[in-house]
Protein backbone atom coordinates (compact mmCIF):
# COMPACT_ATOMS: atom_id res chain seq x y z
CA UNK A 1 0.00 0.00 0.00
CA UNK A 2 2.68 2.11 0.88
CA UNK A 3 4.55 1.92 -2.64
CA UNK A 4 1.48 2.98 -3.71
CA UNK A 5 0.78 5.53 -2.25
CA UNK A 6 4.67 6.81 -3.06
CA UNK A 7 4.13 6.07 -6.98
CA UNK A 8 0.25 8.72 -6.85
CA UNK A 9 2.29 11.18 -5.15
CA UNK A 10 5.15 11.24 -7.76
CA UNK A 11 2.83 10.96 -10.46
CA UNK A 12 1.08 14.09 -9.00
CA UNK A 13 4.34 15.60 -8.49
CA UNK A 14 5.13 15.22 -12.40
CA UNK A 15 1.86 16.27 -13.36
CA UNK A 16 1.95 19.75 -11.51
CA UNK A 17 5.77 20.20 -13.09
CA UNK A 18 4.18 18.99 -16.41
CA UNK A 19 1.74 21.50 -16.25
CA UNK A 20 4.01 24.22 -15.00
CA UNK A 21 6.51 24.28 -18.00
CA UNK A 22 3.11 25.62 -19.77
CA UNK A 23 3.41 28.53 -18.36
CA UNK A 24 7.24 29.29 -20.24
CA UNK A 25 6.86 33.02 -22.21
CA UNK A 26 8.46 31.57 -24.95
CA UNK A 27 7.85 33.27 -28.33
CA UNK A 28 6.99 30.75 -32.02
CA UNK A 29 7.05 32.81 -34.72
CA UNK A 30 5.55 31.39 -38.14
CA UNK A 31 7.09 32.95 -41.53
CA UNK A 32 7.69 32.42 -44.99
CA UNK A 33 5.34 32.21 -47.50
CA UNK A 34 2.47 33.35 -45.51
CA UNK A 35 -0.25 35.77 -45.10
CA UNK A 36 -0.47 36.09 -41.94
CA UNK A 37 3.12 35.87 -40.23
CA UNK A 38 2.62 35.45 -36.61
CA UNK A 39 4.56 35.29 -32.98
CA UNK A 40 2.82 33.03 -30.52
CA UNK A 41 3.64 32.37 -27.00
CA UNK A 42 2.51 28.89 -25.35
CA UNK A 43 -0.11 30.83 -23.34
CA UNK A 44 -1.36 32.05 -26.85
CA UNK A 45 -1.34 28.14 -28.56
CA UNK A 46 -3.47 27.21 -25.41
CA UNK A 47 -6.35 28.81 -26.61
CA UNK A 48 -6.40 27.05 -29.60
CA UNK A 49 -8.47 22.96 -29.36
CA UNK A 50 -5.26 21.08 -28.73
CA UNK A 51 -5.14 17.23 -29.14
CA UNK A 52 -3.04 14.63 -27.01
CA UNK A 53 -0.74 11.99 -28.41
CA UNK A 54 2.18 9.78 -27.12
CA UNK A 55 5.75 9.93 -28.02
CA UNK A 56 8.23 7.45 -27.06
CA UNK A 57 10.78 9.18 -27.00
CA UNK A 58 13.88 6.64 -27.72
CA UNK A 59 16.57 7.89 -30.29
CA UNK A 60 18.39 6.88 -33.25
CA UNK A 61 21.47 6.24 -31.10
CA UNK A 62 19.41 4.43 -28.48
CA UNK A 63 19.24 7.29 -26.10
CA UNK A 64 16.01 7.41 -23.93
CA UNK A 65 14.41 10.98 -22.51
CA UNK A 66 10.77 9.47 -21.46
CA UNK A 67 7.28 8.07 -22.22
CA UNK A 68 4.53 11.01 -22.69
CA UNK A 69 1.79 12.39 -23.37
CA UNK A 70 1.78 15.22 -25.01
CA UNK A 71 -0.74 17.65 -25.63
CA UNK A 72 -0.90 20.27 -28.52
CA UNK A 73 -2.13 22.08 -31.33
CA UNK A 74 -1.84 20.19 -34.37
CA UNK A 75 0.64 21.95 -37.11
CA UNK A 76 -1.51 22.09 -39.70
CA UNK A 77 -3.55 24.14 -37.50
CA UNK A 78 -1.32 26.58 -37.27
CA UNK A 79 -0.32 27.18 -40.53
CA UNK A 80 -3.85 26.76 -42.28
CA UNK A 81 -4.70 29.98 -39.88
CA UNK A 82 -1.47 31.70 -41.31
CA UNK A 83 -2.89 31.17 -45.15
CA UNK A 84 0.03 30.02 -46.96
CA UNK A 85 0.52 31.70 -49.85
CA UNK A 86 3.01 31.27 -52.83
CA UNK A 87 4.59 34.15 -54.79
CA UNK A 88 4.56 34.42 -58.52
CA UNK A 89 5.56 30.73 -59.92
CA UNK A 90 4.73 28.22 -62.72
CA UNK A 91 3.73 26.07 -60.51
CA UNK A 92 0.95 26.80 -58.05
CA UNK A 93 0.94 23.08 -55.69
CA UNK A 94 1.62 23.51 -52.43
CA UNK A 95 3.60 19.63 -52.66
CA UNK A 96 7.14 20.98 -53.82
CA UNK A 97 7.17 23.33 -50.25
CA UNK A 98 9.33 23.03 -47.13
CA UNK A 99 8.95 23.63 -44.05
CA UNK A 100 12.13 24.72 -41.61
CA UNK A 101 11.55 24.33 -37.82
CA UNK A 102 14.26 25.87 -35.11
CA UNK A 103 14.80 25.67 -31.28
CA UNK A 104 16.36 27.78 -29.16
CA UNK A 105 19.32 25.54 -29.01
CA UNK A 106 20.03 26.25 -32.63
CA UNK A 107 18.74 22.91 -33.40
CA UNK A 108 17.19 22.44 -36.88
CA UNK A 109 15.28 19.89 -39.15
CA UNK A 110 12.89 19.92 -42.34
CA UNK A 111 9.81 19.22 -42.74
CA UNK A 112 7.79 18.28 -46.17
CA UNK A 113 4.43 20.36 -46.63
CA UNK A 114 2.79 16.80 -47.65
CA UNK A 115 4.11 14.89 -44.69
CA UNK A 116 1.82 17.92 -43.04
CA UNK A 117 -0.95 18.32 -44.93
CA UNK A 118 -1.24 14.54 -46.34
CA UNK A 119 -1.52 12.92 -42.96
CA UNK A 120 -3.29 13.25 -40.28
CA UNK A 121 -3.47 16.01 -38.11
CA UNK A 122 -2.29 14.07 -34.86
CA UNK A 123 1.29 12.88 -36.68
CA UNK A 124 2.92 16.27 -35.91
CA UNK A 125 1.58 19.05 -33.29
CA UNK A 126 3.03 21.83 -31.63
CA UNK A 127 2.89 20.79 -27.90
CA UNK A 128 2.36 23.21 -24.91
CA UNK A 129 2.48 20.56 -22.13
CA UNK A 130 3.33 17.05 -20.99
CA UNK A 131 1.92 14.19 -18.48
CA UNK A 132 4.71 11.26 -17.77
CA UNK A 133 3.55 7.73 -18.61
CA UNK A 134 4.33 5.75 -15.17
CA UNK A 135 5.19 2.55 -15.51
CA UNK A 136 2.81 -0.08 -13.26
CA UNK A 137 5.79 -1.84 -11.71
CA UNK A 138 9.41 -1.24 -11.19
CA UNK A 139 11.85 -3.51 -12.87
CA UNK A 140 14.40 -4.28 -9.78
CA UNK A 141 13.82 -8.28 -10.95
CA UNK A 142 15.60 -7.37 -14.04
CA UNK A 143 17.92 -4.30 -14.08
CA UNK A 144 20.16 -3.05 -11.40
CA UNK A 145 19.31 0.66 -10.18
CA UNK A 146 22.04 1.62 -12.12
CA UNK A 147 19.84 0.75 -15.14
CA UNK A 148 16.21 2.18 -14.28
CA UNK A 149 16.47 4.81 -12.13
CA UNK A 150 18.23 6.88 -15.08
CA UNK A 151 15.20 6.00 -16.59
CA UNK A 152 12.75 6.72 -14.36
CA UNK A 153 14.88 9.74 -13.55
CA UNK A 154 14.09 10.92 -17.47
CA UNK A 155 9.94 11.23 -16.29
CA UNK A 156 10.86 14.15 -14.31
CA UNK A 157 12.91 15.79 -16.53
CA UNK A 158 12.11 19.52 -17.54
CA UNK A 159 10.70 20.09 -20.93
CA UNK A 160 11.10 22.75 -23.28
CA UNK A 161 7.96 24.36 -24.82
CA UNK A 162 6.77 24.87 -27.39
CA UNK A 163 7.82 21.08 -28.29
CA UNK A 164 7.25 19.92 -32.15
CA UNK A 165 5.83 16.69 -31.58
CA UNK A 166 5.87 14.22 -34.43
CA UNK A 167 4.57 10.89 -33.27
CA UNK A 168 4.58 9.04 -35.81
CA UNK A 169 8.18 8.55 -36.41
CA UNK A 170 10.05 5.37 -35.35
CA UNK A 171 12.99 7.51 -33.44
CA UNK A 172 11.83 10.87 -31.88
CA UNK A 173 15.13 13.01 -33.44
CA UNK A 174 13.05 15.46 -34.92
CA UNK A 175 10.88 16.23 -31.71
CA UNK A 176 11.98 19.49 -31.22
CA UNK A 177 12.12 21.09 -27.51
CA UNK A 178 11.80 25.39 -27.31
CA UNK A 179 10.78 25.40 -30.73
CA UNK A 180 11.27 28.97 -31.69
CA UNK A 181 10.67 29.40 -35.73
CA UNK A 182 8.83 27.63 -38.59
CA UNK A 183 9.22 29.33 -41.55
CA UNK A 184 7.78 28.18 -45.36
CA UNK A 185 10.07 28.67 -47.99
CA UNK A 186 9.80 27.67 -51.96
CA UNK A 187 13.03 26.25 -53.11
CA UNK A 188 12.66 26.39 -56.22
CA UNK A 189 10.24 29.21 -57.37
CA UNK A 190 11.50 30.02 -61.00
CA UNK A 191 11.81 26.23 -62.16
CA UNK A 192 9.65 26.41 -65.44
CA UNK A 193 6.61 24.45 -65.52
CA UNK A 194 4.59 23.31 -68.95
CA UNK A 195 2.22 20.81 -70.40
CA UNK A 196 3.77 18.56 -72.93
CA UNK A 197 1.96 16.30 -75.43
CA UNK A 198 4.12 13.39 -74.29
CA UNK A 199 5.24 12.83 -70.66
CA UNK A 200 8.35 10.57 -70.45
CA UNK A 201 11.60 10.29 -69.25
CA UNK A 202 14.18 7.28 -70.01
CA UNK A 203 15.99 7.92 -67.22
CA UNK A 204 16.54 10.22 -64.28
CA UNK A 205 19.41 11.74 -61.95
CA UNK A 206 20.00 11.89 -58.22
CA UNK A 207 22.24 15.14 -57.69
CA UNK A 208 23.40 15.81 -54.05
CA UNK A 209 24.63 18.45 -52.17
CA UNK A 210 28.05 18.95 -53.55
CA UNK A 211 27.38 18.56 -56.95
CA UNK A 212 27.83 14.84 -57.51
CA UNK A 213 25.33 13.63 -59.74
CA UNK A 214 24.17 9.82 -60.14
CA UNK A 215 21.89 8.39 -63.21
CA UNK A 216 19.40 5.28 -63.16
CA UNK A 217 17.76 3.95 -66.55
CA UNK A 218 17.64 0.29 -64.68
CA UNK A 219 15.99 -0.80 -61.63
CA UNK A 220 16.85 -4.12 -61.73
CA UNK A 221 19.77 -4.46 -59.59
CA UNK A 222 17.28 -3.59 -56.80
CA UNK A 223 15.15 -6.00 -54.68
CA UNK A 224 11.44 -5.54 -56.40
CA UNK A 225 8.77 -4.42 -54.29
CA UNK A 226 4.56 -4.30 -55.36
CA UNK A 227 1.68 -2.61 -53.89
CA UNK A 228 -1.67 -2.01 -54.38
CA UNK A 229 -2.22 2.08 -54.68
CA UNK A 230 -5.56 3.98 -54.37
CA UNK A 231 -5.28 6.82 -56.71
CA UNK A 232 -6.97 9.67 -55.00
CA UNK A 233 -6.05 13.02 -55.47
CA UNK A 234 -7.37 16.76 -54.33
CA UNK A 235 -7.97 18.04 -58.47
CA UNK A 236 -10.01 14.56 -59.94
CA UNK A 237 -10.80 12.59 -56.69
CA UNK A 238 -10.67 8.83 -56.94
CA UNK A 239 -9.37 7.10 -59.87
CA UNK A 240 -9.12 3.54 -58.67
CA UNK A 241 -6.66 0.79 -57.49
CA UNK A 242 -3.71 0.41 -59.21
CA UNK A 243 -0.99 -2.94 -58.47
CA UNK A 244 2.58 -0.74 -58.97
CA UNK A 245 6.29 -2.73 -58.43
CA UNK A 246 9.64 -1.30 -58.78
CA UNK A 247 12.53 -0.68 -56.21
CA UNK A 248 12.36 0.87 -52.62
CA UNK A 249 12.99 4.60 -52.70
CA UNK A 250 15.11 4.22 -49.79
CA UNK A 251 17.67 1.29 -51.67
CA UNK A 252 17.94 3.72 -54.00
CA UNK A 253 19.56 6.62 -51.94
CA UNK A 254 21.07 4.17 -50.11
CA UNK A 255 23.23 4.11 -53.92
CA UNK A 256 24.01 7.61 -54.08
CA UNK A 257 25.26 7.32 -50.62
CA UNK A 258 23.18 10.92 -49.05
CA UNK A 259 25.02 11.61 -46.10
CA UNK A 260 22.49 11.58 -42.98
CA UNK A 261 20.37 15.10 -42.22
CA UNK A 262 17.26 16.10 -40.51
CA UNK A 263 17.61 19.26 -42.51
CA UNK A 264 17.66 18.28 -46.01
CA UNK A 265 14.57 17.44 -48.73
CA UNK A 266 14.38 15.80 -51.88
CA UNK A 267 12.80 17.59 -54.42
CA UNK A 268 11.27 14.96 -57.33
CA UNK A 269 10.36 16.76 -60.41
CA UNK A 270 9.55 15.30 -63.99
CA UNK A 271 10.15 17.00 -67.85
CA UNK A 272 6.63 18.71 -67.46
CA UNK A 273 8.02 20.46 -64.26
CA UNK A 274 5.94 18.81 -61.86
CA UNK A 275 7.33 18.44 -58.43
CA UNK A 276 7.43 17.14 -54.84
CA UNK A 277 8.97 17.59 -52.27
CA UNK A 278 10.04 14.96 -49.37
CA UNK A 279 12.07 15.67 -46.72
CA UNK A 280 14.98 13.17 -45.07
CA UNK A 281 13.04 12.63 -41.73
CA UNK A 282 9.77 11.64 -43.40
CA UNK A 283 11.95 9.01 -45.84
CA UNK A 284 14.18 7.63 -43.20
CA UNK A 285 12.60 8.03 -39.88
CA UNK A 286 9.22 7.21 -40.57
CA UNK A 287 7.66 4.21 -41.34
CA UNK A 288 5.65 5.82 -44.72
CA UNK A 289 9.26 5.64 -45.83
CA UNK A 290 9.45 2.33 -46.26
CA UNK A 291 6.43 1.73 -48.54
CA UNK A 292 7.78 4.69 -50.93
CA UNK A 293 9.19 3.11 -54.23
CA UNK A 294 9.79 4.46 -57.66
CA UNK A 295 7.63 1.99 -59.80
CA UNK A 296 8.53 0.90 -63.23
CA UNK A 297 5.42 -1.43 -63.75
CA UNK A 298 1.68 -0.69 -63.71
CA UNK A 299 -0.61 -3.65 -63.30
CA UNK A 300 1.82 -5.94 -64.12
CA UNK A 301 2.70 -4.31 -67.80
CA UNK A 302 5.77 -1.81 -68.35
CA UNK A 303 4.79 1.92 -67.81
CA UNK A 304 4.96 4.05 -70.84
CA UNK A 305 2.12 6.37 -70.44
CA UNK A 306 3.51 8.91 -67.94
CA UNK A 307 6.77 6.64 -66.94
CA UNK A 308 9.55 5.74 -67.60
CA UNK A 309 9.23 5.66 -63.63
CA UNK A 310 6.90 6.80 -61.23
CA UNK A 311 7.36 8.19 -57.73
CA UNK A 312 4.74 6.51 -55.31
CA UNK A 313 4.57 7.72 -51.78
CA UNK A 314 1.11 5.46 -50.74
CA UNK A 315 1.54 7.18 -47.15
CA UNK A 316 -0.18 9.89 -48.31
CA UNK A 317 -3.90 10.39 -47.67
CA UNK A 318 -3.73 12.43 -51.22
CA UNK A 319 -1.88 11.23 -54.37
CA UNK A 320 -0.51 14.39 -55.56
CA UNK A 321 2.53 14.13 -54.62
CA UNK A 322 2.82 10.82 -56.85
CA UNK A 323 5.28 12.63 -59.37
CA UNK A 324 4.99 10.46 -62.99
CA UNK A 325 8.05 10.14 -64.97
CA UNK A 326 11.00 11.38 -62.76
CA UNK A 327 13.47 13.63 -64.31
CA UNK A 328 15.86 14.52 -61.39
CA UNK A 329 15.87 14.65 -57.60
CA UNK A 330 17.38 17.13 -56.18
CA UNK A 331 18.95 16.75 -52.69
CA UNK A 332 18.60 20.24 -50.93
CA UNK A 333 19.83 21.46 -47.36
CA UNK A 334 17.82 23.86 -45.66
CA UNK A 335 19.71 24.56 -43.13
CA UNK A 336 19.94 28.03 -42.24
CA UNK A 337 23.49 29.64 -41.55
CA UNK A 338 23.93 31.73 -38.61
CA UNK A 339 23.66 35.70 -40.08
CA UNK A 340 23.08 38.96 -39.19
CA UNK A 341 19.86 38.89 -41.14
CA UNK A 342 18.03 36.50 -40.08
CA UNK A 343 14.92 37.06 -42.40
CA UNK A 344 17.00 35.22 -44.91
CA UNK A 345 17.38 31.77 -45.74
CA UNK A 346 20.86 30.31 -47.10
CA UNK A 347 20.04 27.24 -48.36
CA UNK A 348 22.79 24.71 -49.61
CA UNK A 349 21.99 23.11 -53.03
Amino acid sequence: MKKKIAWLLLFGALFCAAESFSASPSILSITGLVKQPSNLTVEDLNRYQSIQVQLNEVTEDGGYHGVFYYSGVPLRTLLELASIEKEETAFSKRVDLAILVRSKQGKQIALSWGEVFYRNPSEIIVATSAVPIMPHHDCKACHAPEVYKPRLDQLQRKIGFPKLVISGDTYADRSLEEVMSIKVLDLRPKMPAKKLKKLFSPEFTIRDTVGKTLTFKDLSPYPRKAMKVKHLGEGKGYHGIDKVEGACFKAILDEAKIVPDLCKVFLVSAPDGYRALFSYGEIFFNPAGERMIVADRINGQPIEKGGKFVLVQPGDLMADRHVKSIKKIEVISVRQKPNRDHSRAQFQL
